[in-house]
């Protein structure tokens, strides 16, 4: 893994990992940059490297710390499948967690883009995950931490409760300011918005003459178009009364061409 062939495969760079000192074999993380056309702020181009091949024992922590060696990190979020869009986030500790179980990709996000570069450029050794300072649980231990981790504690998530109701009302209450505000206010066409704190919606002087302006507009566009329907009736008769002209001259012309064609011995 010493020489630049060896790091590109098929757009992708590569990093051999081991999950601790006693593993002999290795695993691969294929890594490129984050390059889509329609970017989410989560995932802005040119900050975010996208990550393929991370087994289901890797944690955000460990990748973070791997990635961290190029610049800054911001974040790091796992995901089932490659997507442009935002990933589901933790809105709280509690619940809409996000797990993704067994392999994944990732999606490291750096603060300078200058951190990007240098990570696309770096020729990376191998890198243990799992060390002395920071192991990472796995087996029978993984799942008691998890299972430990699944306790609520009543305290905690009644404070995240009034948290969220508290910025819920902060949120209604500026939603009704900016109700109160429109309220009374004319629009371009000169209607005033209604909502549920209007007592009543009287029209102003401007939507008075808006209004005004447009009924004028409407008469006239009804007299010009019946001008027209006039002139098209007219028209038609005009050329009714040419072939009815026409089909007398025809009577006649054929009348006269019969009698000439009789016989006159004298």
């Amino acid at each position: 893994m010493e020489t630049e062939k060896l790091i590109l495969v098929q757009g992708f760079r590569c990093i051999e990992t081991r999950f601790n000192e006693k593993c002999k074999a290795g695993h691969m993380l294929f890594f490129k940059e984050h390059a889509v056309r329609n970017s989410h702020p989560s995932k802005p181009v040119g900050k975010t490297l996208f990550i393929l091949n991370v087994p289901p024992y890797y944690t955000e922590e460990s990748v973070k710390q791997l990635f961290s060696k190029a610049g800054f990190v911001s974040s790091v979020s796992f995901e089932e499948k490659p997507s442009g869009t935002k990933e589901m986030t933790n809105i709280t500790s509690f619940f809409f967690q996000n797990h993704v179980k067994g392999f994944k990709v990732g999606y490291v996000v750096y603060k300078e883009i200058s951190s990007l570069k240098k990570a696309m450029k770096m020729k990376w050794q191998t890198n243990i995950f799992s060390t002395n300072d920071s192991p990472i649980k796995t087996g029978l231990e993984k799942w008691i931490s998890e299972y430990e981790s699944s306790f609520i504690d009543p305290k905690e998530l009644q404070s995240e409760i009034d948290n969220y109701m508290k910025e819920f009302d902060d949120r209604k209450k500026r939603e009704e300011e900016e109700e109160k505000l429109k309220e009374g206010q004319p629009d371009n066409d000169g209607w005033i918005t209604v909502t549920k704190h209007s007592k009543h919606a009287a029209r102003t002087e401007t939507m008075e003459k808006k209004v005004m302006e447009k009924e004028k507009q409407k008469q006239k566009d009804k007299k010009l178009i019946n001008f027209y329907s006039f002139q098209m009736r007219e028209t038609k008769m005009e050329h009714l009364t040419q072939l009815r002209r026409k089909f007398e001259d025809d009577k006649k012309r054929i009348a006269t061409m019969r009698a000439a064609r009789k016989f006159k011995p004298y």
